[in-house]
């Protein structure tokens, strides 16, 4: 389970921030431990901001949703973006960054470049917390696919392994499997009442398959399942 630590006012706070093709993710610490966490789903026309401006606008969201905790002193923003460690610096700005450097400037702060590969806070650990936390709130009976695993085909085997110790991507997290930051999802009922009940709302199931299929990829992973995933994105949008 993840303990989170309490805020100390006295120690130096930090955020890693880190942005995907669907949504922001942040995560507030302190001597390396996490505070709290932050997420948000980019709405369409984020979604076609640059790699550059979606770090940008994750970095302003996180400051945003914790000025309480950082606006009296200084903290250490981490970004796995090189070119936010110049945003101050520079002279010619559009009206959107000119808004968003006009707000950093009311904080004080160092940034730190964190590679992708390093920044595993922000890029995998909230994600996969607010993944488990989203999940555990929509889905009746989610905590099942821990039970799941242990009898399952394609992951039983890894399942008993990872117990030990991580078999490659493939690691325990408050007892579910993922592959990297994606939930391993089983040959089970639990795969479409996840796509219908998480995804059907926030979708409306009007995209293409092949999009929607996408977006569920990003986060969860099948074994050779993935024909009869698509089939049911299919029959949930010709359903709609």
């Amino acid at each position: 389970m993840f303990v989170l630590a309490l805020p100390n006012f006295t120690q130096v706070f930090a955020i890693e921030c880190d942005a995907s093709g669907v949504g922001i993710g942040a995560v507030l610490s302190q001597e390396r431990r996490p505070v709290a966490y932050f997420n948000e789903k980019l709405s369409d026309a984020r979604r076609k901001y640059s790699t550059y401006d979606k770090e940008f606008y994750a970095i302003i969201k996180a400051l945003e949703h914790w000025r309480h905790y950082l606006a009296y002193g200084e903290f250490i923003l981490h970004s796995d973006h090189e070119a936010l460690k110049f945003i101050l610096g520079e002279h010619k700005l559009n009206s959107r960054h000119a808004k968003w450097v006009e707000y950093l400037q009311s904080f004080h702060f160092v940034i730190h470049h964190k590679s992708r590969k390093l920044n595993k806070g922000a890029d995998a650990l909230s994600r996969r917390y607010l993944l488990l936390s989203t999940l555990g709130s929509k889905v009746l009976g989610f905590e099942i696919i821990k039970e799941l695993y242990k009898t399952d085909k394609d992951f039983q085997e890894l399942f008993e392994k990872c117990s030990s110790h991580p078999q490659g991507a493939f690691h325990l997290d408050e007892g579910f499997l993922f592959e990297g930051r994606r939930l391993c999802i089983s040959r089970s009922g639990i795969t479409e009442l996840l796509i219908q009940e998480v995804y059907e709302r926030d979708l409306a199931c009007h995209f293409r398959v092949d999009k929607t299929w996408l977006m569920l990829k990003e986060h969860y992973f099948w074994q050779k399942m993935t024909k009869n995933v698509k089939h049911f994105i299919k029959r949930c949008s010709t359903s709609n």
